[in-house]
């Protein structure tokens, strides 16, 4: 167990959640890394687990089977997740924190009970498709587009990095029916069922890593969607999009956490046990500039990240917030990662040890849900809002 946590923003029963996450992913989790990682495959076995124990929909209403927790929870979890599987964590991001939340948020009672219930339980797996060929953060540039046809639309498009498309039940999907291109009005998100004519999905992409995380594209192809299968309100769909991007940059940094602090317990406890020049490397001071390093990253992120966690309880505006922490996390963690396998030395440049997976799945997150640049445009922005005119 490693020594430094959440507790001191935790209440008792936040901490017990904590508790229980953590042992199920040391125990459970842990073992079916090596066949996740060599298949890209969700086990659905562990899914239907993690979803009887309560730990995909925490933060649900207890009604469609979730937790009743704040969303707080869904950051406590996700951090002991990606410390030992950040590959799973990105797949339960997409199918809990995009499909599921969104389903919980716009959906009608009927939606709730076919598709939010189900991938509460752990039973289904759904995915959110945004990013097109021709542009990922520009989202508001989607060329795929619906028309409406007596009570159905038609649905035409094609996404890529799609986390979770090749094995999803569920894809939310969001196209252009109405407005001009960059215009924020005239989005709407259809609900497409696995296996609705018109739909495919390609195989997994074989990625540098994050490897336990099926990545794919979805092909829409004049997809007949009812109008039951609507998200929300037609043509609010982007404003959906933008509303929820704060949360999910904020709990981006939980990931990151998740993944500096695997590389922190590895690299303190090799530190003291490898032995150089008749003594454990963890005495030399360029490896202890490491673990400091790596120690106050994490301690800065994680404080960050509860602070944030409660903002969003209290539904504070934390647009300029959310993306200094995506930002500064991303890159701990992925300096974390770097310094871990020096810290191996030639150890972790092997396969064999967990430091090289640590490395390569945390530049996930200087590219996922925003890249660093679009999160340094974000804080500019933001800040310079305070200062009058831009």
């Amino acid at each position: 167990m490693h020594s430094l946590d959440a507790t001191n923003f935790l209440t008792d029963d936040e901490i017990e959640l904590q508790r229980m996450a953590r042992r199920f992913m040391d125990n459970e989790v842990a073992a079916a890394t090596p066949e996740m990682e060599a298949t890209g495959t969700l086990p659905m076995d562990l899914m239907r687990e993690m979803g009887s124990l309560g730990l995909l929909g925490t933060f649900f209403p207890e009604k469609y089977g979730g937790g009743g927790f704040t969303i707080t929870s869904r950051a406590i979890v996700s951090e002991e997740m990606a410390r030992v599987n950040a590959g799973l964590d990105i797949s339960i991001f997409a199918d809990i924190v995009l499909f599921a939340r969104a389903i919980a948020r716009h959906g009608t009672e009927e939606q709730k009970q076919k598709y939010l219930v189900p991938v509460l339980r752990g039973e289904k797996i759904g995915s959110m498709a945004i990013t097109e060929p021709k542009g990922g953060s520009d989202a508001l540039s989607a060329r795929s587009h619906a028309r409406q046809d007596g009570s159905d639309y038609i649905v035409d498009g094609h996404k890529i990095f799609i986390t979770n498309a090749p094995v999803a039940d569920f894809i939310l999907v969001i196209v252009r029916t109405e407005g001009k291109d960059r215009e924020i009005n005239g989005g709407t998100w259809f609900i497409i069922e696995r296996g609705a004519d018109g739909l495919t999905t390609s195989q997994p992409f074989d990625k540098l890593g994050m490897k336990s995380s099926p990545t794919g594209e979805v092909f829409i192809d004049s997809v007949r969607v009812p109008a039951e299968n609507i998200l929300g309100e037609v043509n609010r769909g982007f404003h959906y999009l933008m509303e929820s991007l704060d949360v999910e940059r904020v709990l981006e940094g939980a990931s990151n956490i998740g993944i500096a602090q695997a590389c922190l317990d590895a690299s303190a406890q090799y530190a003291q046990e490898r032995v150089v020049f008749g003594k454990p490397i963890s005495q030399y001071q360029l490896i202890q500039e490491k673990i400091a390093d790596m120690a106050m990253g994490i301690e800065l992120s994680r404080t960050m990240l509860y602070r944030l966690m409660r903002a969003v309880e209290r539904d504070e505006v934390v647009t300029r917030e959310a993306s200094i922490l995506k930002l500064y996390s991303s890159k701990m963690a992925v300096q974390a990662s770097s310094d871990a396998v020096q810290i191996y030395g030639g150890n972790g440049y092997m396969e064999e040890y967990p430091v090289a997976r640590f490395y390569r799945d945390a530049k996930h997150h200087e590219i996922g849900a925003g890249t660093t640049e679009i999160q340094k445009i974000i804080i500019a922005r933001e800040t310079l809002k305070h200062y009058g005119r831009t």
